[in-house]
């Protein structure tokens, strides 16, 4: 049997060696050339699907949450225009509270830009 010193020298070395061939197997493996898709000829190849963003309902979200869905969507004055249309809430479901929201924007002079984006961040 080694002495202490002569068997943490031995550790030492053969962590050295797994370190060194560990590095060897993962540049080895990063060299090959990029392929995607898979090894199965015919197999289909899974597409990304967008998917919608999730509109925040201007009748539950308290006017803090609107103002930040709304400064998110790059409205200007979010505070300005959550607290206008917390102030007339309800609004109708679908179409209708759609169509009441642009009205309530087109009150306060709201742009076509706001409108959109607000349109487009909202739900009723």
């Amino acid at each position: 049997m080694g002495t202490d010193t002569d068997r943490r020298t031995a550790h030492r070395v053969a962590a050295a060696v797994l370190a060194a061939a560990l590095a060897t197997v993962v540049v080895a493996g990063c060299q090959g050339g990029s392929r995607s898709g898979s090894d199965n000829p015919g197999a289909a190849v899974a597409t990304p699907t967008a998917v919608a963003p999730q509109k925040t309902s201007v009748n539950d979200a308290s006017e803090k949450d609107l103002a930040a869905t709304l400064r998110d969507a790059g409205v200007g004055d979010a505070a300005g225009w959550a607290q206008t249309l917390v102030a007339y809430r309800p609004y109708p479901a679908g179409d209708a509270g759609t169509t009441r929201i642009k009205e309530v924007l087109g009150q306060f002079q709201a742009d076509a830009d706001t409108v959109a984006k607000v349109t487009a961040t909202v739900t009723s």
